[in-house]
């Protein structure tokens, strides 16, 4: 696996933050992102870019906050992705692009929301794969 360098990571308040989230929503984050995010909250990636069949050079800006206080948290966007029956989740927001689209876990693999044309990007089997694509 690629060595991925986390820069301005955030430390978890309590520590049972993404406990809190998959009990409320219903929805069960893989271990290796639930670890990910323990270690990293908030983090940014390095290297950052990624190729998937469609795009070239895509930047993973970084995962959110698990933090409800802090900028750019997970409380800002999940919001986004419930069903019509609250505290479900179509699926589970974790990071974001510096263009606004948010990186999420559907069905246990990888996509991209794209904000403005509302669509749902495929990225990768699994987060660990996911990160395997990241380089300079």
């Amino acid at each position: 696996m690629q060595t991925v360098e986390w820069k301005y990571t955030s430390k978890l308040k309590t520590g049972n933050e993404i406990d809190v989230l998959e009990i409320k929503y219903h929805f069960k984050l893989p271990d290796d992102l639930k670890e990910c995010i323990k270690k990293n909250n908030a983090g940014m990636p390095y290297p950052s870019k990624f190729d998937t069949v469609t795009s070239k050079n895509r930047v993973f800006g970084g995962l959110l906050s698990f933090n409800e206080e802090d900028d750019d948290s997970v409380y800002d966007f999940i919001s986004l992705f419930e069903t019509d029956k609250k505290n479900e989740l179509i699926m589970f927001p974790f990071g974001l692009d510096p263009f606004g689209n948010i990186y999420c876990i559907k069905d246990d693999k990888i996509v991209l929301w794209n904000h403005e044309e509302e669509v749902v990007e495929f990225i990768s089997e699994s987060f660990p794969e996911f990160l395997n694509m990241l380089h300079d």
